[in-house]
């Protein structure tokens, strides 16, 4: 790691430092739905970083790329529900979960089944009738409360993640480049999907074949820095917005602007 990139590490480490106190004390009481989500998000990106920060250091730049997919998913969530109605933006994706919980619910009943040689008579066990009703009814009612409470129709869904960057692009932010969401959703996210899933093209990713025709394998090379420069840039970002929207009282910390100066 070369001298600029070892002092970004280390004005991040710093940083963290400085946000952690204020997030482990503050608590989530007396804060609206906004900056509840907020508040819950600072830990896990902060410590996805740190492991992108990690990755780099040695070398593992392949491996760090699907942390930085779901990083960059984050970011487009957290301006998605910044921008305009955040109390029905984030109702509708706690109702989309729940819709998701109980088809997978569903589809293990579904499972078992079919294959009734994996049912168990341990109604503590997942796999039990007894545990999967219960579960379902749970689901269910969580489900409902959630769109009673917020007037939700039954059939309206959660937009997907590029429908989310498109509608952050509309909204016009001020410093923030026309396109910029939707190109990082297309130039970087569905870039990393491979190296996430993990399917030919992700395998490909970590082999190359000589003129000789016999292959190498590596985990990326030096360019993978810029993981850790988009990683780190997300969390300056994130680190705005707590302050911006309330979640810490008073103004970001002189380490924002100097990370700020280092990403130019």
């Amino acid at each position: 790691m070369d001298e600029k990139n070892t002092l970004l590490k280390n004005e991040f480490l710093k940083l963290k430092r400085e946000v952690e106190p204020h997030i482990q004390s503050g608590g989530a009481k007396n804060k609206n739905h906004l900056q509840n989500y907020l508040y819950f998000s600072c830990y896990p990106l902060f410590s996805y970083v740190e492991s992108i920060v990690i990755l780099c250091e040695r070398g593992k730049f392949r491996t760090s790329e699907s942390l930085l997919r779901s990083l960059i998913e984050l970011h487009i969530n957290v301006i998605y529900y910044q921008v305009s109605e955040s109390d029905h933006r984030l109702a509708l994706s706690v109702k989309t979960e729940f819709d998701e919980k109980l088809k997978g619910v569903r589809e293990i009943k579904e499972l078992i089944r079919k294959y009734p040689n994996l049912k168990s008579t341990n109604p503590a066990n997942l796999f039990s009738d007894e545990w999967l009703q219960e579960a379902e009814q749970w689901t269910e009612r969580e489900r409902q409360a959630v769109i009673r409470g917020n007037n939700l129709d039954e059939k309206t869904k959660d937009l997907d993640l590029k429908a989310k960057a498109i509608k952050c692009d509309q909204a016009e932010l001020a410093g923030v480049e026309k396109g910029h969401f939707e190109r990082m959703y297309h130039l970087i996210y569905r870039q990393l999907s491979p190296s996430t899933h993990l399917n030919v093209g992700g395998l490909q990713g970590f082999v190359d074949q000589g003129r000789d025709r016999e292959y190498s394998f590596s985990d990326g090379d030096t360019r993978g820095y810029f993981l850790m420069h988009e990683a780190i840039s997300i969390c300056v970002a994130l680190t705005k917005d707590l302050y911006e929207n309330g979640v810490i009282e008073g103004s970001p910390p002189d380490t924002v602007s100097k990370l700020e100066e280092l990403l130019k």
